[in-house]
């Protein structure tokens, strides 16, 4: 009977919480702090939702507490709800950044953002200078740069130092690199 009596006075209290004169700012802070919180986790982005919604928390607890006279066993209620809520959102947030909507959203990816096929145009366009010749145009020593026709290559030498105005021919591309070797007449 005592046990029963103490739940319906907690029952009546956490009830008084959403009654009163200023009780509708409170349950309006208190909506608008849950729901940017809930926002800021499910669109993740530099934490202005997030942060806010923890204010708007506070503010409704403050609200309470000042503005509703409310008693101190209802604040600690608030306090508690609030943290209760809060937590089922991060662990909402950790759970849908693993495994769900959060997962496969552009913001967090497991895979690059690169085509697949990024570089393979411009690798195909480079494997046809195999065989060509052209003059070097800065020094290699192995990193240097060769004119053919009226383009310039970075290119890589396999010889240990291929001089300015020398004539090199391409022998390899591998991985957008073009080795060329000095040609001697």
């Amino acid at each position: 009977m005592v046990n029963s009596l103490l739940a319906d006075e907690a029952w009546a209290e956490f009830l008084s919480i959403f009654t009163g004169e200023f009780a509708w700012l409170t349950i309006t802070l208190m909506a608008v702090g849950l729901i940017l919180c809930i926002i800021e986790a499910t669109i993740p982005g530099f934490g202005v939702c997030g942060i806010s919604g923890l204010v708007c928390e506070v503010a409704a607890i403050v609200v309470h507490a000042t503005l509703c006279k409310g008693s101190p066993v209802q604040v600690l209620i608030l306090i508690a709800l609030i943290t209760l809520v809060t937590l089922l959102i991060f662990l909402l947030f950790v759970r849908s950044a693993r495994f769900g909507m959060l997962g496969k959203t552009p913001i967090i990816q497991n895979k690059t953002a690169i085509p697949e096929n990024y570089g393979k145009e411009a690798q195909e366009e480079l494997k046809k200078l195999i065989g060509k010749e052209g003059i070097i145009v800065n020094e290699c020593r192995p990193i240097g740069k060769m004119r053919i026709n009226d383009d310039v290559f970075e290119v890589s030498s396999k010889d240990s130092l291929i001089e300015k105005g020398e004539v090199a021919k391409v022998i390899a591309v591998e991985d957008a690199i073009i080795y060329v070797n000095k040609i001697t007449y």
